[in-house]
């Protein structure tokens, strides 16, 4: 009764001010629920108070806009009605500042200036869309950002988008190719996130997936191997460095190399140590066996139907004939007839030599591997075989073939072997090799080991730490001409071209000694302030103590923080979790009380808030906001 005692008298004395609404009933007012908007419980009855968003100032308080002093009905005043400088010429708070709650000057807010302010709802330090915190500091769709100043993270694996540290996200599909942590699995490409992924072939020419390259076949030692993985390009010991190779080059400019191109994991696609790693250099674990990718070529003898080769199933040889080849490769990495032995044991002349180890009409090329099996408690790996038939029902002799070769045994014969690998010279290497027929060991491009012509099985030695041991003179020269040219910590190719070229009976037996080979690691670290794909957070030395706002002593975990929606009450003011967004009546990205009745600035809801006067005698502002009589 009183109020309405109060409106009539004020608009019998002030006619021409605005009285209730247009019937001239008083401003609707609302219960108090005790729950702001936000969906948290409220800090009083009065803060809970939300204004109908159409409330208007109904009377004229005497405040001035431009005077300096912030009144009841302004939200600022910076002491001119200049727009654009956070306070408008109404007094009210521009988009995109904040102004103090006295009379004084608005400021920008900033996005990425590591500091969140509403209508922030992120601030990682920079304004740059795409990691997790867009240009105008809004999360962006999958990421979560719980800690200003902070990365943002992946919110989930899981959920179909990618984002963080995540390579894939299949959003959980059954199928393979993106891990429990998504991570893009070998052997697979994820083109579309949450869409199953799908297998990728090497060969097809399409770099995809985990793949190193993909030059649209699958044969070996054409500079991409058969399983798309980079192969290393040596001359002289100084070899071309190829990021993803899995090999650290003596002088290269590769700080890192950990055999994938893959970001995230310490080594970067470009070799390059990342940040919140150390990468160390370490010798690579022995593997039980070492596969070797194989170029087989299978030849027609003489014998045989055409397309036949002269130089197989043809003449014979008792003894190594040596010098039928150069002691160089050619400048295409292939062995180089010499001339110096024409017929006999050797062969007819250049142009049948030259396609022994080339692909040509006058054979079949079979892709395979040679593996060679560790010895017990040694770094030696052999292969060791008294019927060396690779290529039986493959080749000429496949299944179906229209003209099978048909030898006097039930085995495929006259065929060549390539191998090549590599290692870091230490001078402590040794190849036993025994067999027949031909065999040429080149090291960098140059003969260190030659059994050549036909022949029953022989023994030959290339041993780096005692030439010697290869005991023929001519061969303890080949060996130590060789060995002269390494020099310790480099890294040289070993190409092995062998040939199989009468019947009957095929030996081959190969031992390789001391040819290990080394990686890089690269390993992350918790306490270094640099947060890593591993890792949640990282403080810094002697922070992650897993206290309030900080980080866990694993850099996996994080201690209370705003937005984790609990509140820590001598902290914190309130903690709505993802809805601390400053929306009235709610929670501050900082976790203190959004704007409300009350606070002591009119908000565009408000008629007026004269802060903790609101109510008393004379304020002009009542409990909920809304003008009085003065």
């Amino acid at each position: 009764m009183r109020r309405a005692v109060a409106v009539l008298a004020l608009c019998l004395i002030v006619p021409f001010s605005a009285c209730g609404g247009d019937d001239g009933k008083p401003p609707p007012r609302r219960a108090d629920a005790g729950r702001p908007d936000a969906g948290q419980p409220d800090a009083g009855p009065e803060d809970a108070f939300v204004p109908p968003r159409d409330l208007a100032p109904m009377v004229d308080a005497g405040d001035v806009c431009g005077d300096s002093i912030r009144g009841i009905t302004e939200a600022c005043d910076d002491g001119n009605t200049a727009a654009a400088d956070g306070c408008s010429p109404a007094c009210a708070v521009e988009e995109g500042f904040r102004c103090p709650s006295v009379a004084g000057a608005c400021r920008a807010i900033v996005c990425g200036d590591a500091n969140v302010e509403s209508p922030e709802r992120c601030d990682d330090g920079n304004a740059i869309a795409g990691d997790g915190c867009d240009a105008s500091c809004q999360p962006e769709p999958g990421w979560a950002c719980p800690i200003a100043g902070v990365a943002c993270e992946a919110e989930r694996c899981g959920d179909g988008l990618v984002a963080g540290f995540e390579q894939c996200d299949d959003g959980d599909a059954v199928s393979g190719g993106c891990s429990a942590d998504c991570r893009l699995e070998p052997g697979f490409v994820c083109r579309t996130p949450g869409a199953p992924c799908t297998p990728t072939t090497c060969g097809d020419g399409a770099r995809e997936g985990t793949e190193q390259c993909d030059d649209g076949n699958v044969r070996a030692y054409d500079g991409c191997d058969p399983a798309c993985r980079n192969e290393p390009r040596c001359a002289g010991g100084v070899c071309t460095a190829i990021c993803g190779d899995g090999v650290i080059l003596p002088g290269s400019t590769e700080q890192c190399d950990d055999g994938n191109t893959t970001p995230g994991d310490g080594c970067s696609p470009t070799c390059t140590r990342e940040e919140g790693f150390a990468c160390v250099l370490e010798p690579l674990p022995l593997p039980d066996a070492l596969a070797l990718p194989a170029v087989y070529r299978d030849m027609r003898g003489v014998s045989q139907t055409a397309p036949v080769h002269p130089d197989f199933d043809a003449r014979g040889g008792s003894g190594i004939t040596f010098g039928m080849v150069q002691s160089r490769l050619d400048a295409e990495g292939r062995p180089a007839w010499s001339g110096a032995v024409v017929g006999g044991s050797g062969a007819l002349d250049a142009a049948s030599f030259f396609d022994w180890y080339r692909d040509s009409a006058r054979n079949l090329p079979v892709l395979d591997t040679f593996t060679l099996t560790r010895v017990a408690g040694t770094d030696a790996y052999t292969f060791d075989s008294s019927a060396f038939f690779p290529l039986d029902g493959r080749g000429w002799n496949a299944p179906g073939a229209p003209s099978p070769e048909v030898y006097p045994e039930p085995h495929n014969y006259s065929f060549t072997t390539e191998v090549h690998t590599w290692f870091a010279y230490s001078g402590d290497e040794r190849l036993d090799f025994r067999g027949d027929d031909d065999v040429w060991v080149f090291v960098d491009g140059q003969l260190c080991l030659d059994v050549g012509g036909l022949h029953p099985p022989e023994m030959a030695v290339m041993s780096f730490v005692d030439p010697a041991a290869a005991g023929d003179a001519r061969q303890i020269a080949i060996v130590n001409a060789c060995r002269d040219r390494l020099v310790a910590g480099r890294i040289y190719e070993i190409a092995v071209f062998h040939a199989e070229r009468r019947c009957c009976g095929s030996n081959f037996r190969l031992t390789l000694r001391g040819f290990a080979s080394q990686q890089s690691r690269c390993d992350w670290t918790c306490g270094d302030g640099i947060v890593t794909r591993f890792e949640r957070c990282d403080d810094g030395p002697g922070l992650n103590t897993g206290e309030y706002g900080r980080c866990g002593t694993d850099c996996r975990s994080r201690g209370p923080f705003c937005g984790d929606g609990v509140v820590e009450s001598a902290l914190e003011a309130c903690d709505a979790g993802p809805d601390n967004d400053g929306r009235y009546g709610g929670c501050n990205p900082d976790c203190t009380l959004g704007p409300r009745c009350g606070d002591g600035i009119r908000q565009p809801v408000e008629q007026c808030d004269a802060g903790p006067d609101n109510g008393a005698s004379g304020s002009g502002c009542d409990a909920r906001c809304v003008l009085t009589l003065l």
